[in-house]
């Protein structure tokens, strides 16, 4: 039985549906393209808006939301990953609006609980969501999921810098939470409260949840999958309660389309402005350069700006921010001056490039630019190489204590006890391990280094683990480059856990 609209609801699903019918032929063969990119890398479920001059072109859903479930529709919810980061900005860029918050005065005047080792103590707001505070990005201790946020920011202090605030790009997840929080704290709420009351109630993104308990309890959702070397597989749902600031936004096409829409109109909308002009440009203006350049000639040099990633594409200013969280990677890109935005929600991590073709293909087609074969370009669906075999143990210098002499329990100040046991039966020992609620296995090396010969993540397989201590005298510590991983480009270091 067919329902009938009225009023408001009725002219704007008219005005969609007219528009997108109108734009078929501006967007050519997307619906190709999107179905070629799903099938070549396994997307189960896709979500695609097109936005021009204010208008939605597009607001389709592509495939199942798990393999032989039910459609995906414009109202499926996806996770969003860090594109959270654009409303964190966004809510601190609404306190700063009205004198609340001093975006580059340190943080710690604005939130005295707020503790950094030294240099880093003088960090800014302005740093925290440029990721310029100077801190690497530690993703593993949240990964461990043994932290609320409020224990988090506690734990702060003991993590050190690796360069003074302001000098380089090391993405963040923590600072960017520590940035909610201080928005929270500032406006007498919390993130969640404040996101909730300032961006989604105004902009009408009624479907929009925030904590990852909302997002089981909704009955369309997609589930999360992973393509890995053995091809793709499901996932549990990651939670990111504890750094919900920086990656908990869980939104379906209709109402990321509304936050796509805001942002390309600089902070207005339905003619009203809820954010100041100058603060709409300074999210997607240059405020730290990126190392590196893109493969692709058609992008340009890269910069952050606050909660937006920008370039060049073919020669046209490109905003952007991925959101990538355990099975689901999202997209939302724009050309500011050209009018022009994009958002791509998938179900599926891990090489997934099919957000980045998508996008691509559908501004070539609207610039009217000869187009680029992305999906072929970005190698969508090329297989994931294995890990390379680890190579044999060898056998000597064997190691220079009993082996009994390295079990015990090992702490950091920040990611808590380690506990190592000896494992094994006749004159067959090693050593096993657990952090908080991971179990991990290791594996002799060579002298006092043992390794983990099978990924439990965040302990990713081939992470080395070395005891200190004198050979005449106990072991004192341990040492793993664990906050390295799941992480790898912007390294902490040896993290030293002591006996």
């Amino acid at each position: 039985m067919g329902v009938e609209l009225r009023g408001p609801l009725a002219a704007l699903t008219l005005a969609v549906v007219v528009a997108a019918t109108a734009a078929r032929a501006d967007l050519g063969d997307v619906d190709a393209v999107v179905a070629d990119a799903m099938a070549r890398g396994q997307v189960p479920g896709l979500a695609l808006a097109v936005v021009r001059d204010g208008r939605v072109m597009l607001l389709k859903g592509y495939g199942v939301r798990r393999p032989g479930g039910q459609p995906v529709t414009p109202r499926t919810l996806f996770a969003g990953g860090s594109i959270a980061k654009s409303f964190t900005v966004t809510a601190l860029s609404m306190l700063a609006d009205e004198g609340r918050l001093d975006w580059d005065r340190p943080v710690r005047d604005q939130w005295p609980g707020f503790r950094l080792e030294e240099p880093a103590a003088a960090v800014t707001p302005r740093d925290l969501v440029t990721h310029r505070t100077g801190l690497p990005r530690h993703d593993a201790l949240w990964y461990l999921h043994a932290y609320s946020r409020d224990q988090l920011m506690d734990r702060l202090r003991h993590l050190r810098p690796t360069h003074d605030p302001g000098q380089v790009f090391q993405y963040n997840n923590l600072m960017v939470a520590a940035a909610g929080v201080l928005a929270g704290r500032l406006a007498g709420t919390t993130w969640e409260n404040l996101v909730r009351r300032r961006i989604l109630a105004p902009l009408g993104m009624t479907r929009t949840v925030l904590t990852l308990a909302e997002f089981q309890a909704a009955a369309d959702r997609t589930a999360p999958f992973f393509m890995g070397a053995e091809g793709r597989i499901t996932l549990p749902l990651r939670d990111t309660d504890a750094i919900g600031p920086a990656a908990a936004v869980y939104a379906n096409l209709e109402d990321m389309t509304r936050w796509l829409r805001f942002h390309l109109a600089g902070g207005v909308h339905d003619g009203r402005r809820l954010l100041s002009a100058a603060s709409a440009r300074a999210m997607i203006m240059p405020q730290v350069a990126l190392p590196g350049r893109s493969p692709h000639p058609e992008l340009g040099p890269r910069h952050y700006g606050m909660g937006f990633y920008g370039t060049t594409y073919r020669g046209r200013r490109l905003v952007r921010h991925p959101g990538v969280i355990d099975g689901y990677a999202a997209l939302m890109a724009f050309l500011p001056d050209d009018g022009l935005g994009v958002v791509v929600l998938t179900n599926l991590s891990g090489r997934n490039r099919v957000p980045a073709a998508v996008a691509r293909s559908v501004f070539d087609r609207l610039l009217g630019l000869e187009p680029v074969d992305w999906v072929a370009r970005l190698r969508v669906g090329e297989p994931v190489p294995p890990p390379p075999d680890l190579p044999p143990a060898p056998g000597n210098p064997p190691p220079s204590h009993p082996i009994e002499a390295y079990a015990g329990t090992y702490t950091h100040p920040v990611y808590g006890p380690m506990r190592i046991r000896v494992t094994g039966a006749g004159n067959s020992y090693t050593l096993a391990g657990t952090l908080h609620t991971i179990s991990f296995a290791l594996e002799h090396v060579a002298g006092d280094t043992w390794r983990v010969p099978e990924t439990a993540w965040p302990l990713r397989r081939g992470l080395a683990v070395a005891f200190h201590g004198p050979a005449d005298g106990p072991v004192t510590h341990l040492a793993t480059p664990l906050a390295d991983g799941p992480t790898y480009p912007f390294s902490a270091g040896q993290i030293f856990f002591f006996h």
